[in-house]
């Protein structure tokens, strides 16, 4: 995976919007990372993402960046920030889809809060519940192509999302699919405490694994 920088990234954003066909970047944390190292399937679905973006500083420590502006941009979920600054002043249309209820009133507050003075109105609205079937699958997919929006913001649990966009990717009418995590919305004091005790259980645990995958390449050597 390429790493960019927040500039480069909205750089690849605005191409992406002009570009005609569905290009796709995905919000990708330390967890979705070690599920991904042991699952080829998976693996395939994240490295088939145009643009990755690392909502966890703890990859960027394992990849030995440590520039404090690109620590900053994680920390402060700068991309997206950036991003729904520029679909709201360019009225880009927007098309929303979770799994749940519950996920898509976490993804419309969450975006409120991110977009301070700018607002994003979604031209339509789809869930796609763990029950899917091919049929139910079709109805999303006819759904968004009947908007024909140019931005698709979606929040669904991994590897759901990566999966449903591989397997749909040539049939979505739209310019560019934005995959979100719950890391880059959980913006609310209730979830403050739950989110360090949680960080800091997965960075000793994503750096265990880097240790390993670091030590085997070695003894391969």
């Amino acid at each position: 995976m390429q790493d960019y920088t927040l500039r480069e990234k909205m750089r690849l954003a605005e191409g992406y919007l002009r570009g005609g066909a569905l290009n796709t970047i995905a919000c990708v944390s330390a967890k979705m990372l070690m599920r991904a190292g042991e699952d080829t399937q998976q693996k395939e679905w994240l490295e088939a993402m145009d643009v990755i973006v690392y909502c966890d500083k703890d990859i960027l420590d394992a990849a030995g960046i440590t520039a404090h502006n690109r620590l900053r941009e994680v920390e402060n979920n700068s991309f997206l920030k950036e991003f729904c600054k520029k679909i709201a002043r360019e009225k880009r249309t927007v098309y929303l889809l979770a799994d749940s209820n519950e996920t898509m009133e976490l993804l419309e507050n969450g975006l409120l809060q991110l977009q301070e003075s700018v607002r994003v109105a979604p031209v339509g609205r789809s869930i796609l519940r763990n029950e899917e079937t091919e049929s139910s699958t079709d109805t999303v997919v006819n759904e968004i192509n009947d908007k024909a929006p140019n931005v698709i913001l979606s929040l669904m649990e991994y590897p759901k999302q990566e999966a449903f966009v591989f397997c749909n990717k040539n049939r979505i009418n739209a310019d560019l699919w934005l995959g979100l995590q719950k890391e880059n919305l959980l913006l609310y004091e209730d979830y403050k405490g739950i989110r360090a005790l949680m960080k800091g259980l997965q960075r000793k645990i994503f750096q265990r694994k880097v240790h390993q995958y670091e030590n085997q390449e070695k003894a391969e050597q």
